[in-house]
This record gives structure tokens, sequence and C-alpha cells, in this order.
């Protein structure tokens, strides 16, 4: 149990999955090189310190020496005696004196109890030393070397005499210990220093990352509660980071997008449902017809000559209704995969006037007026915009008196600010729209009048893809009625123009 405990414990801090803990980490780690790096540098500025001061002690005291107590009067380095051997009790403890002559000649003056035997260095050394004719008084010429015994040294040598004629070098060396043992206590106070201030950046770091992360926190919190199906749900944050306050507005702008989609396909759902259902009742009706006229010549009928013309006719005007709906079923389906119109720039006026006899005979005995005075040049499809009319008209027929009926279309230009327009109207004195049908008057399979819709051969589609085909070029379709006075269907689009070609 123990072991699984602190197995989690490394882990967590090893390789943390928290954002908060993984920061944390990280910024202790980042602040432990860095202790690291300071401890190494202060370590080696230390010791070169500690050297260099200990060097120039040694050498000032040296040079308080007069340089006639290194001579005795016959030129011979002083041999050690009790009185000079306290001129060279230096405040350096464990240290060694030696003299080397101009000549080479190396004798120990003072050396003191505790003190390791005096390293000879190589006579090239002391030589380098002895023709040292610098004025650089910062210069300083010491070594830290290995004795015998394996102990280590620093030694110092400092030159006798006069500038331009040394009399013979100084040899001052002593242990490393008191020294070495100077900056393991810094090194360890250092040490000891720096995992304090880890251990405070650890309790100091954490309740300012969790502070820090509080706005992200929330956010966590709002897209667990959009994934738990919430889509209402948007995500407000109060003085947060500004890389966080991106993402959450980002976050906020999908949900928006995600609520449109999700909407928007409940709707064609909803929209496909109803129209599926619409299309089968439409479908089932004239087949039901055909149906019930098959069994009834089935029953004997056919025998009958007016039996069966009746029938027959029937089921020609029941299959040419169900051909009808058919084919308006496909039109609105390629129109709602949006494919490419046929395109052209022509004369609309005179797509209008060419269609003049047919209209006249779809009319019947009505009267019919066409104006399109207005030379209208512009890009559209021809075919398709055929059917918007004709299924106005047919609209209008549909509804209007055959004796007394009067059907007007006009086709004008508009000009608004700097783009021109062309308006397009079918106007009608049948029995107008009640005000509550206006609104849906352009859904798929919406009737006014189910019977006299049915008795025309009408399924409530024509409308719908008017106002498809319409959109399709960029225009817009409206309906004004009153009921007893007529209505008048209005189509506005935009005059656009062919590119020019090169």
């Amino acid at each position: 149990m123990m072991i699984s405990a602190i197995s989690s414990f490394l882990k967590k801090w090893v390789t943390p999955r928290s954002l908060q803990y993984q920061l944390l980490s990280r910024c202790l780690l980042i602040l432990s090189g860095l202790l690291i790096l300071i401890g190494a540098f202060q370590y080696v500025f230390m010791s070169h310190f500690l050297y260099e001061n200990t060097t120039e002690n040694i050498e000032n005291q040296i040079r308080s020496v007069p340089v006639q107590s290194w001579l005795n009067a016959d030129g011979v380095p002083a041999h050690q005696t009790d009185n000079d051997a306290r001129k060279f009790e230096f405040t350096v403890h464990d240290s060694t004196v030696s003299f080397i002559t101009v000549n080479g000649n190396y004798q120990t003056i003072f050396r003191a109890p505790d003190a390791d035997p005096a390293p000879r260095l190589s006579t090239s050394t002391y030589l380098s030393v002895l023709n040292d004719v610098s004025d650089d008084k910062h210069e300083k010429h010491y070594q830290v070397v290995t004795t015998s015994n394996g102990a280590r040294d620093i030694v110092v040598l400092i030159p006798v005499g006069p500038k331009d004629q040394h009399i013979g070098v100084v040899q001052v060396s002593m242990s490393l210990r008191d020294l070495k043992h100077v900056l393991m206590q810094q090194l360890m106070t250092f040490i000891f220093l720096g995992i304090g201030a880890l251990i405070i950046g650890l309790f100091t770091f954490l309740p300012t990352l969790r502070r820090t992360l509080v706005p992200l926190s929330q956010m966590t919190t709002s897209v667990k509660r959009v994934d738990a199906g919430n889509m209402d749900e948007r995500i407000v944050l109060k003085k947060a980071q500004s890389e966080i306050e991106v993402l959450a507005s980002s976050f906020n702008s999908m949900l928006e997008r995600l609520s449109d989609a999700f909407e928007s396909e409940r709707r064609s759902k909803e929209k496909m449902r109803q129209f599926v259902s619409d299309a089968s009742h439409e479908l089932r009706t004239p087949l039901t017809s055909i149906h019930g006229f098959v069994e009834v010549l089935l029953r004997g009928a056919a025998n009958n000559p007016d039996q069966l013309y009746k029938a027959l006719r029937s089921m020609l005007n029941e299959t040419g209704r169900l051909s009808k709906l058919v084919q308006d079923l496909l039109t609105l389906a390629r129109l709602d995969e949006e494919r490419p119109l046929d395109l052209k720039e022509s004369r609309l006026d005179q797509l209008i006037r060419d269609m003049e006899p047919q209209l006249h005979v779809l009319a019947g005995s009505r009267q019919v007026c066409l104006i399109a005075n207005d030379e209208v040049r512009m890009v559209y499809d021809s075919d398709r915009m055929k059917q918007v009319v004709l299924n106005l008209f047919h609209n209008a027929v549909a509804h209007t008196d055959a004796i007394r009926g009067r059907i007007k279309i006009s086709l004008v230009k508009e000009t608004q600010s700097t783009e021109q327009s062309v308006s397009l109207s079918v106007m009608d004195n049948g029995t107008g729209i009640p005000p509550e049908h206006l609104a849906h008057l352009f859904e798929r399979f919406y009737r006014i009048d189910t019977d006299r819709s049915r008795k025309h051969g009408g399924a409530g589609l024509g409308l719908a893809i008017s106002q498809s085909i319409v959109e399709r070029h960029g225009g817009s379709i409206t309906c004004e009625s009153e009921v007893g006075q007529g209505t008048t269907f209005t189509i506005r689009l935009p005059i656009r123009k062919a590119p020019k070609t090169r």
C-alpha cells in the first residue's frame, strides 16, 4: 500500500496529466536548473576569489619583510633561528616558506608544525618569475599542485629585490584544506537556501497557478455541460487572459454554428418527414383511384362500353396527375441539389411575348393583358423562367372565373440606387386569398382549397418550385391579395449581364 502511494505520487509529479501540475513541475525544474547553474558559477568564482585573496595576503606579508632579512652578510640565504622564525610566522596557517636564489639554490626557511613538505617546482617556473619585470601589481604567480602524500596545496611565488635585479624567489606553500572547508560551507549554505527556495516555490506557485487557471477551469466546466447535451451553454469569463478570451470566443462561435447546424438539421428532418408524408398522401390518392377503376373493370364494367370509357378516362386523368406530381417532385429535388442553371444572356421581354399564344390557349375565354414595353436584356435560364410564368399563370387561371376572369402580366424595369432590377407581375381578379394563408403559400404541398386544387390537378408544389427558381436567380417573389378582389404575384430579379470575353 505504501509502495503504491509512493509510486502514484512520483508518477503525479514526474509525468503529471493535470495542466497546473505540469506547469508547476516545469517551473520548479527551471528554477532548479537556474539554482544549479548559479551554484556552479558561485563555486568557481568563490574559488577564484579565495585563491586570489590568499595569494594577495601572502604576497603582502612577504613584501613587508626587508630584503636584507633574506640574505646574511655573505650574501647567503639566512638560516632559520628562533628570532628569524618569528619574522615568518604568517597569519596563514599550515604554511611553508622557501627561498630560491638566482643560482637555483633551494632552501626551506620556515615550516609550520602541521604543514606539508614544500613542493619543488620546475626550474623554468622559477626563472619565469625571476625574469618578470612587469609593473602589473595585479598579476599574481600561484599554482595549485598535488604533494607527494596526495594533498593539494597552493604555491605562491614572489620575486624579491629590485624590479630589474631580483635576488631570488620566495615560495610560500600552504594546504587547501581550510579554503576547501570554506568553499564547502558556502556550497552547503547555498544548497540549503536552494532547497528552501524550491519548497517555498512549491507552496507559492501552486495556489498562484490555480488562481491563474481559474478561467480555464470555468471553460472546462462549461464544456462538460455542453457535452452533457446543453447546447445553449455559453462561456462567460471575467478578467481572463487574452489567449483564453480568444479561445472562449472561438468556442462560443463554434457552439453558435453547431446550434445553427443542429437546428437546421432538425428543421430539414421535419420538412423531409412532412414532405415524405405529403408526397405519400398525394401519390396514394391517384393510385387508389386507378386501383378502384381497375377493380370496377374486373367486375364486369369492361363489357359495358360507356362504363369502360369513363373508367379509362378517369384513369388517364389520374395518371396525368401522377405524372405531373412525379415531375414536380423531380424538379424540386434537382433544385434542392443546387444543380447549375443554364444561364444565358437574352431578352426577357421577348420571352414573355413569345409565350403569349400559349397563354391565350391556357386562359380560354378569360381576358389576357400582356405589358412588356421595356427592353430587358439579362442573364437567366429561359426554360426555368418559362416554368415560373406558367406556374403563376396556371394558378391565376385556376382561381378566376372562366368567362369574366382577367389576367394581366406586366414586365417593367426598376432602378434602386445604383442597381437595376426587373419586376414581373401576374395579376388576376379571382377569388383572392385569405390573410391567414398568405404566409404559407410557398410551402410545399400547401393548398388553400383542397377540392378545387385536386380538380385542377394541383398538388401544392407550383409556388414552391417558382420560389426556388426565382431565388436561384438571386431574386424574390411576393404575393398580395384581397378576398373577392384578386391576387398579384410579383417577381423581382436583378439585371445581370454576361461577362465580357476578349
